[in-house]
């Protein structure tokens, strides 16, 4: 981060340089309008404070001369005076200074301007690098990313797609767990037949068997047809069982004998059919803890772990948020620099879908060309008063005030997630990574309808 302080008196320039002095800036300092110009080509500075009134050249011919030069477009200048003019004042905006600071200035106030003007500083180098990466290779089919997390993740597809072994990916909700399965299915041998997906969260559990295994005519009431099931229409390709951590006891001991066995009976029939079916299947739930509780079998989870991806959360893959996002964009619409700020400060519990989402919402909803903060639904300022609100709890014990905050957490966390998922309770526990009866139990504890 360069500084250059631009005014003629020697005291002025050394208490200013003396209060931004830190540790990765770099102090200039010019005594007229002159040097200034001169050191701002030579130097390229990224933020000049500049004082209106010197000798040789001042403050407002010196705005002149760089608001036609292209090469200092992103230079942010604050100007310095004296006078409080409000006329003087829009005169200095017109010409190129982007703020406008009165002697005598408070030097906490100067910090301030400063802190700012790095962190713009930070994010126009991101989106620098972000344009060089688009010159590089950070495509693998559908997937997008140039990660080091990423990058890891492409060269085990790669190994994957070559084995016939069963996969198992695991990732939060929103990563791309799909995605990923269709890499695996372009890349195998298998490539030519077909790739079936089916989320086995949602259908319903009196269904789930004769969509996995068909059924027979007659089967049970409302089977007015035969019906084949996905495995049979996956017969020779690749079959996806997304969300396996939601399926239910009694299927997983069908399913466990499919996969060992390699042959299923669809509902009603006595009947054996032979199926050559590659299984990838996903999951976004803790299976060990599930085995610890009895909700899913230690041997089915061997069977489909055969190999083991997991796909990494967009928070530990920062260097792709912009790169995604640009994409979302399209080329017609670009983000302005509080945008750009709100996509890498938010934390993405929804990962790349929450992005998507949130982008083609503001390119729908924006009116300009230019997409803000806003426009992707973060709030244009953080309120001092949502800072922390542990005050009231100052006075309990300090057990007593742990549990509440918890629980306060808690409650708040689950009344968003049930809003985001249209109170979807099956949806909203996939979200927040817990199995529908605990969140039932929980909202039963806090008392959430």
């Amino acid at each position: 981060m360069k500084i250059l302080i631009v005014d003629d008196e020697d005291a002025a320039r050394y208490a200013m340089a003396k209060a931004l002095r830190a540790e990765g800036r770099e102090i200039l300092e010019a005594s007229n309008g002159e040097v200034a110009l001169q050191s701002i080509r030579e130097q390229q500075p990224d933020l000049v404070f500049l004082d209106l009134n010197m000798p040789v050249r001042d403050g407002l011919s010196v705005l002149s001369e760089l608001q036609v030069d292209a090469t200092v477009a992103q230079l942010e200048i604050i100007v310095v005076t004296a006078n409080e003019s409000v006329a003087q004042a829009i005169e200095c905006i017109r010409r190129g200074a982007t703020d406008f600071l009165t002697k005598p200035y408070d030097l906490e106030h100067v910090r301030s301007l400063t802190r700012r003007s790095e962190e713009r500083v930070r994010l126009q180098h991101q989106v620098a690098q972000l344009q060089l990466q688009a010159d590089l290779p950070c495509r693998f089919g559908r997937l997008l990313g140039i990660s080091p997390p990423m990058k890891r993740l492409y060269g085990q597809i790669e190994k994957a797609a070559r084995s016939s072994l069963p996969v198992l990916i695991r990732g939060e909700s929103g990563t791309g767990k799909e995605l990923v399965a269709r890499e695996l299915h372009q890349r195998s041998n298998r490539s030519q037949k077909s790739m079936v997906a089916v989320n086995t969260a949602a259908i319903a559990e009196s269904l789930i068997e004769s969509e996995l295994f068909g059924h027979v005519k007659g089967a049970f009431t409302g089977a007015d047809r035969p019906r084949e099931g996905v495995f049979r229409q996956a017969d020779g390709g690749t079959l996806f069982l997304d969300e396996i951590g939601d399926m239910p006891i009694a299927v997983q001991t069908r399913l466990l004998r499919v996969l060992q066995e390699s042959i299923l009976q669809p509902v009603g029939s006595e009947q054996s059919i032979a199926v050559d079916v590659r299984v990838i299947s996903a999951t976004h739930q803790d299976l060990e803890q599930a085995i610890t509780d009895k909700a899913f079998r230690q041997d089915l989870y061997f069977r489909l772990k055969g190999i083991e991806l997991v796909i990494p959360p967009l928070r530990s893959r920062r260097e792709d948020i912009l790169l995604l996002a640009s994409e979302f964009v399209g080329e017609e619409r670009q983000f302005s620099n509080d945008a750009i700020a709100a996509l890498l400060e938010h934390s993405w519990p929804g990962n790349v879908r929450e992005l998507k989402q949130r982008v083609l919402s503001a390119v729908a909803m924006s009116e300009t060309d230019s997409i803000n903060r806003s426009d992707l639904g973060f709030a244009t300022t953080v309120s001092l008063a949502a800072g922390p609100t542990f005050e009231r709890y100052f006075e309990l014990p300090l057990a007593e005030a742990h549990q509440l905050i918890l629980e306060e957490f808690d409650r708040t966390a689950i009344h968003r997630v049930l809003e985001m998922e249209a109170g979807n309770i099956t949806a909203a526990a996939r979200r927040l990574g817990m199995h529908r009866q605990s969140l039932q139990q929980k909202m039963k504890q806090l008392g959430i309808r």
